[in-house]
């Protein structure tokens, strides 16, 4: 389910983690001992926005969302749309000056990695990925964000969920 990539694919992912690490604010899911966060080289998993909060290792939201990543697809390439932190759901509001930037950021990820599958995680980045990134929409699918499974107390359903964001078309 993963795909081969080739050693320099590797280190232009690597040179543009540097860049999320040197930008203003900019975030990059982290990776752990199986799940690849940012450095995965699989199907994407994409949402909207970095939120402000501390995601340590044992933030639960974090625990849910990885440790089921771990079994389903952990070498999934877990990213944001948009790269700089902010409120949750604040991109509802409106969209920054700089949002294009972080989109062709975006589109840069795409060309490096040549995905067979995106999935928007929650309904926002979903919206956000049809209109501003209308190239991705034949392999578009959408499953929970993490933050509504802990809130709303989903987590036996989760697992249902996100492989079937995997593995199905998305009709909408």
């Amino acid at each position: 389910m993963t795909n081969a990539v080739s050693e320099e694919t590797i280190n232009d992912l690597r040179t543009m983690a540097r860049q999320i690490e040197d930008a203003d604010d900019w975030w990059r899911f982290p990776n752990e001992p199986i799940v690849q966060g940012f450095m995965g080289t699989g199907p994407f998993v994409v949402g909207d926005q970095p939120s402000t909060s501390d995601w340590d290792e044992s933030n639960r939201n974090r625990r849910v969302f990885y440790d089921l990543l771990a079994q389903v697809m952990p070498n999934a390439h877990l990213t944001d749309i948009y790269k700089k932190r902010g409120r949750s759901g604040s991109l509802r509001a409106g969209l920054p000056q700089d949002f294009q930037e972080h989109v062709q950021f975006f589109r840069t990820e795409l060309a490096l990695l040549k995905p067979n599958r995106v999935v928007a995680l929650g309904h926002l980045s979903y919206r956000l990925l049809k209109r501003h990134v209308p190239e991705v929409r034949p392999i578009l699918g959408r499953m929970w964000h993490f933050a509504y499974v802990v809130r709303y107390n989903k987590t036996a359903l989760y697992e249902s969920n996100m492989r079937s964001a995997f593995q199905h078309w998305n009709s909408e």
